[in-house]
């Protein structure tokens, strides 16, 4: 009983501290932009549109439809990431099911940003447009 409560002990515990928590928090972005190229390429394309968008006359709701499906992106390959993290800690040898599971995770990432194409190319490709003519 008494080893049981001393490996209790030893795991991690909630943050004490609110600050501890925004650490950890940006600890995690930070190993996300350290293994995961496709997230480099999601900020990169968020860096664009957000400065394409700085220089055509979007309305508040337009500016808020871009900015949300961006983060979603991100967001949704965070979640990936983890879900592919977590499956490698499962199963260290080739499992079908563990390559389900990491498919299906991509494959959210995959519909997320296309949506978010869309719904840029719908906001921003008619004001473009309408300034190149």
């Amino acid at each position: 009983m008494s080893m049981a409560l001393n490996d209790k002990q030893k795991l991690p515990g909630k943050n004490r501290k609110f600050r501890t928590s925004f650490k950890f928090a940006f600890k995690g972005i930070q190993t996300v932009f350290q293994e995961e190229r496709n997230m480099k390429v999601h900020v990169a394309s968020l860096v664009l549109v957000i400065l394409v968008a700085l220089f055509l006359p979007l309305s508040l709701n337009e500016w808020l439809w871009l900015l949300l499906v961006s983060y979603l992106v991100l967001v949704m390959e965070i979640v990936n990431t983890v879900i592919e993290n977590l499956v490698d800690l499962v199963t260290q040898e080739y499992h079908p099911i563990a390559k389900k599971v990491k498919d299906m995770a991509a494959a959210v990432v995959l519909v997320t940003a296309s949506f978010a194409v869309l719904v840029g190319g719908i906001i921003i490709l008619p004001k473009l447009i309408t300034i190149l003519m």
